[in-house]
């Protein structure tokens, strides 16, 4: 089948867990045959250009569409590609293929998808990806940013946005069994759970060499995130106020944009322990990036907000090293809560305290057994509720209820 795939991120040099999961979705359904093309919108002025994508708007046009769109900018992409027609056209020249299927990555572009498929006449099925339930965690940064009222209007909008892809969409994909819950209640429409995975790695000596340069050589807790405001606000809801979790040779060390955000903020400051361990890794090769999960003796997953599920936890867990990591970090992986070397904690002192009792251990070894379980957060396994989504929609009544 032609599949056209709709998201708001390029995806050839994936950075982000949503760029990663796009990539993997997109690689998954070509392995299984199908014929497909990427398109979107680069919801950022800091996405490189991309063939099949058009740049980012810019904040003069979206204040167009809503006058602040201070952290609102994918709902106001999307408002803008499906209502204004010339950046309707924009994207419409993007697509190359007739689609059997149109792939709709967050609910950002499903109006877009719809009125396209109506402009063109076209009785493709719609797909209805989501990453996490967007309104509730939007509510939350807002709020975070601009206080009760902000992020409730943000929300509201969010939501209706929201609604309107789970009852167009012909069949939905979702990451955790929380979020099946809450789309399970809105909808009779199948949904799928894909959550979100991992590929195997081997390090190697360059990327090795790699970690060591930023490393110096100490034993070291890591924290591999984006920028995303809500790995920040859980940053220094764990982190923050006095630390005393490391020994004088034992760092923490921030890998991604995560690491700048974090020094840039003045909170970091507050405490001078913190401030005199935290190492910023900075955005990394994929080569250093194993070479740093290898070479950790703990992996930090300080989590507060969102839903969905976290592909930095399956990261983790596949990682055979300690991890400490909150509730929130471990929504999808539940089954690993109690796992061998896994430490939860939804508090500061509580976080702190186990990450120094993490870090005071000799090196995890895991048997067989726990390696065995651990398949299930790789990628390959994560996905396979994908194929047969499309062999459902590929039946000969189309798709019904699952």
């Amino acid at each position: 089948m032609n599949i056209l795939f709709l998201c708001t991120y390029p995806i050839q040099d994936p950075k982000h867990g949503g760029q990663l999961r796009v990539r993997n979705m997109v690689e998954r359904y070509r392995k299984a045959g199908h014929n497909i093309q990427v398109v979107g919108v680069l919801g950022s002025d800091h996405y490189p250009v991309e063939e099949g994508f058009v740049k980012y708007p810019g904040s003069e046009a979206l204040s167009k569409v809503i006058e602040n769109s201070f952290l609102m900018e994918d709902y106001v992409i999307g408002k803008l590609f499906s209502q204004n027609d010339d950046y309707f056209y924009s994207l419409v020249e993007k697509i190359k293929l007739k689609p059997d299927v149109v792939h709709v990555e967050h609910p950002w572009l499903f109006s877009f998808a719809k009125r396209y498929l109506s402009f063109k006449a076209l009785p493709a099925k719609l797909i209805y990806s989501s990453h996490n339930i967007e309104w509730r965690l939007k509510r939350d940064i807002l709020t975070s940013y601009m206080g009760i009222e902000a992020g409730q209007y943000g929300a509201d909008l969010i939501e209706s946005t929201e609604r309107e892809a789970i009852n167009g969409a012909d069949a939905i994909v979702c990451v955790s069994k929380n979020d099946h819950d809450w789309i399970a209640a809105q909808t009779s429409k199948p949904i799928f759970l894909a959550p979100n995975g991992v590929k195997p790695w081997q390090s190697t000596l360059e990327g090795r060499q790699e970690a060591l340069g930023i490393t110096q050589g100490y034993d070291y807790a890591l924290y591999c995130a984006s920028a995303h405001p809500p790995n920040i606000t859980g940053f220094f809801d764990m982190f923050g106020g006095g630390f005393g979790s490391l020994k004088p040779d034992e760092k923490l060390v921030a890998a991604g944009n995560i690491g700048w955000a974090i020094a840039r903020d003045e909170r970091v400051h507050q405490s001078a322990k913190l401030s005199e361990k935290f190492v910023i890794g900075g955005e990394v090769t994929q080569s250093c990036l194993e070479g740093l999960l290898d070479g950790a003796k703990t992996i930090v997953l300080p989590l507060t907000q969102g839903g969905g599920t976290n592909l930095k936890t399956a990261e983790a867990l596949w990682s055979g090293k300690y991890v400490v990591a909150t509730t929130v970090a471990m929504r999808g992986f539940e089954s690993f809560i109690d796992a061998n070397g896994v430490f939860i904690a939804n508090d500061a002192p509580t976080f702190k305290r186990a990450l120094r009792v993490a870090m005071s251990q000799p090196p995890l070894v895991l048997s067989e057994k726990e390696i065995d379980s651990r398949r299930s957060v790789l990628w390959e396994a994560c996905l396979s509720s994908l194929d047969n989504m499309m062999e459902l929609i590929k039946s000969a009544d189309g798709v019904h209820h699952a």
